[in-house]
């Protein structure tokens, strides 16, 4: 049996794609001869280990310099955690560790070079952009440095092109994509949706941040109304900035057929009753998840053209994609897919065909499955 430490040492612990992917994997590949263990500060991904009677081991450890503040006490700390961690690493390889698997930016940098050292292999995975986290990082020397001593994996072609401009060589890049499970949507599909013959549902289903670019969601419904008077806009999701947008919403006078409805456990039972289902996003959207999601369920999609977005929806073809921040394209776009049914449900069958082929969770498994037979 092949084992693989996982590390993870964040900024902060949240519960997202990155950790349900970690998830996924483990259970999977334990299945296939591997096994898997721990050893983090993530409060988030520790707990669902322990959900799952998975081997964890929690650990004080440096937060992620990727804020002034840890970036300013890296320096004072960053002998104490390497040495820490190469104890620890060291010990791992004689209970018959073969390689690690590293999450976050601290591990990156600190483990990598003793784990090579003691006869390891190393993998990194990335979930989202690199932004100025990385870019203005003044880390990122030992970031391109170390990650020649690593395979670097990325969930999307986007992501692999900005770690190329950061000076990663490309033979150490791996992309691999995000899998799902589709016979679950596929039950949803099926299953009666609700109807709500008095609405036009508009919804999106993402963390309130900034990056999400909802104001400029809230500005095109406001907009579209005029053209559709039966819109109803529906917001899943909770986060930083749902008291300003929930301002927002009021100041704009479209509170009356507008819903926050915050952070749901099954999102995917809100989506399947969308009429179209879209994502504004104004920052980082390095693969989409959610839409993919969404056209496992057959919705029509709108979604902004950046990072990961145009490798899921190809404009006209598998749904519409707009420029980002763009209120009144995004507004145009709602009233023509509104006023164009039979173009929706087309984009929407193109869009589920086209995930159902690309993005299953048997191709990803097998994938890494490939990727750590070298160990």
């Amino acid at each position: 049996m092949k084992k693989i430490l996982i590390l993870k040492f964040p900024y902060r612990s949240s519960f997202g794609g990155g950790e349900s992917h970690t998830l996924t994997l483990v259970e999977e590949l334990s299945k296939m001869g591997y096994q898997f263990r721990l050893i983090s500060s993530c409060r988030v991904l520790l707990a669902e280990f322990k959900k799952r009677d998975w081997p964890a081991k929690k650990i004080w450890a440096l937060p992620e310099p990727v804020a002034k503040w840890s970036l300013l006490v890296f320096p004072f700390l960053a002998i104490p955690m390497f040495l820490y961690l190469s104890l620890i690493l060291l010990i791992q390889r004689f209970r018959g560790v073969r390689a690690i698997y590293c999450l976050s930016l601290t591990e990156k940098i600190l483990a990598t070079l003793p784990a090579r050292l003691f006869g390891l292999k190393v993998f990194w995975m990335e979930h989202v952009g690199f932004r100025r986290w990385l870019t203005l990082n003044p880390l990122r020397i030992f970031y391109r440095l170390f990650s020649r001593l690593a395979t670097v994996v990325v969930i999307s072609q986007a992501l692999q092109q900005q770690l190329r401009w950061l000076g990663l060589k490309e033979k150490n890049i791996k992309v691999i994509y995000n899998g799902f499970d589709f016979l679950r949507f596929q039950k949803l599909r099926l299953a009666e949706r609700i109807q709500d013959e008095n609405h036009f549902i508009v919804g999106t289903v993402c963390r309130l941040e900034k990056e999400k670019g909802l104001e400029f969601l809230l500005l095109a419904a406001q907009k579209a109304k005029t053209i559709i008077p039966n819109l109803k806009l529906i917001i899943v999701g909770d986060g930083r900035e749902r008291k300003r947008l929930e301002w927002l919403a009021r100041n704009l006078e479209i509170t009356n057929w507008t819903q926050f409805v915050g952070w749901q456990k099954d999102a995917a039972q809100w989506i399947k009753d969308f009429d179209i289902f879209v994502l504004p996003s104004v920052g980082r959207e390095s693969f989409g998840n959610v839409l993919v999601e969404a056209l496992a369920l057959e919705r029509p999609i709108i979604t902004s053209a950046l990072e990961g977005t145009p490798e899921i929806v190809q404009s006209m073809q598998t749904g519409i994609l707009v420029e980002p921040g763009k209120s009144e394209e995004l507004a145009q776009a709602i009233i023509y897919l509104a006023q164009n049914p039979a173009l929706a449900r087309q984009l929407a069958e193109n869009g589920r065909v086209f995930v159902e082929k690309n993005f299953p969770k048997e191709k990803m498994i097998h994938d890494f499955f490939q990727l750590f037979a070298t160990i």
